[in-house]
């Protein structure tokens, strides 16, 4: 068995090919030439850098493989439909194709939990509708149901995963929020501040989580044309997540006020009308220079960014709470049911690679 892995520069990409490496699964890591394979070679695995949009590369990828991993991705909500669309529909019907020709043994594809939208129930299954509020998510349900098509077509065993945010060791993009904010604040000398109590029910996923459930998944029939939500086991509400969030970095509750549920909405909604640079872009502008006086005062690594896209909105409208029952009803343990023990210590590897002060 060879397993080739796409993207696996990437965030997720890299942990899963760590994991399969781990338990002796001959790996073949692809990404884009620009992107650092670095790690992947040094865990063992066969490098073979290419563009899933080039017909020759794809075939060459596809060479003695059999199962493919499907990672890479365009993740940035700021980008426009068109962009994300290529990438995350064009290239993953190219793969498909080119896979199911080649007849591997199975096609793990990793979509997202944004292909649900807005929670008409919750917690969210995977049979619920699909309402894509984002151009990243609209594209990732193009490509899901494109590669479904394809392996229908060829007869192929396909899983889908649809993770909730993922968080962990090497994340960039979401923790320029989670993290940086707040070391901002410290920062400035902010030592206390208000919550709230109540609000959105939400969930997170490790990235080891993620991992994990792949290599579960890969070559188990239980998982054959099923498709997963990946999520914590239990949620957080907004004042819970808030509150352990100003633990993690010093920061004192001064008091709490009731979660402003219409008054949250009516800002997202107003965002979402604005021109994306009216909504964040002086906000982001500012923090930008914050954090870049920070990481040249303190000597950083400039891995990490405080920056908002517009369609950030979309997760303040509705609880996003997915149900990952499903995963654990065929045997898959979550190694963190909550983010309580993975937020703080990925707090700790942040600041261990000099990341965050």
């Amino acid at each position: 068995m060879k397993v080739l892995v796409t993207g696996a520069g990437g965030f997720i990409g890299r942990h899963i090919v760590e994991e399969l490496c781990e338990l002796g699964h001959p790996v073949r890591a692809t990404d884009l030439p620009s992107s650092d394979l670095s790690s992947s070679a040094a865990l063992g695995a066969e490098v073979m850098p290419g563009d899933l949009l080039n017909p020759d590369d794809v075939s060459k990828l596809l060479d003695d493989v059999s199962h493919v991993i499907h990672c890479a991705a365009t993740f940035n909500l700021g980008l426009p439909v068109e962009t994300c669309l290529k990438v995350n529909r064009d290239a993953s019907v190219l793969l498909a194709d080119e896979a199911g020709k080649r007849g591997v043994e199975q096609f793990l594809h990793m979509s997202t939990g944004g292909v649900y939208g807005g929670s008409v129930y919750t917690p969210m299954r995977e049979d619920h509708p699909h309402h894509p509020p984002d151009a990243y998510s609209l594209s990732k349900e193009a490509g899901e149901a494109a590669v479904a098509h394809k392996m229908r077509e060829y007869g192929i065993p396909l899983t889908i995963f649809r993770p909730t945010a993922v968080y962990g060791p090497h994340s960039t993009y979401i923790a320029g929020a989670f993290y940086v904010l707040p070391s901002i604040l410290r920062y400035r000398g902010i030592k206390k501040l208000p919550s709230v109590t109540g609000g959105k029910s939400l969930t997170l996923v490790h990235v080891k989580d993620i991992a994990g459930s792949v290599c579960f998944c890969l070559n188990n029939p239980d998982a054959y044309n099923e498709d997963f939500n990946l999520s914590e086991d239990k949620p957080l509400v907004a004042g819970e997540f808030f509150d352990f969030l100003f633990e993690l970095f010093d920061i004192k509750v001064a008091f709490h006020v009731p979660y402003p549920k219409r008054l949250v909405e009516g800002i997202a909604n107003l965002a979402l009308k604005l021109p994306g640079p009216v909504s964040f872009g002086l906000a982001n502008f500012v923090l930008d220079k914050m954090w870049n006086n920070i990481v040249a005062e303190r000597g950083l690594v400039k891995k990490l960014k405080p920056h908002f896209d517009q369609d950030f909105m979309y997760f303040l409208l509705g609880n996003h709470y997915l149900d990952n029952s499903k995963i654990r009803g065929i045997g898959y343990v979550s190694r963190y049911p909550t983010c309580l023990e993975g937020l703080g210590e990925t707090l700790e590897w942040y600041r261990s690679e000099r990341w965050l002060p």
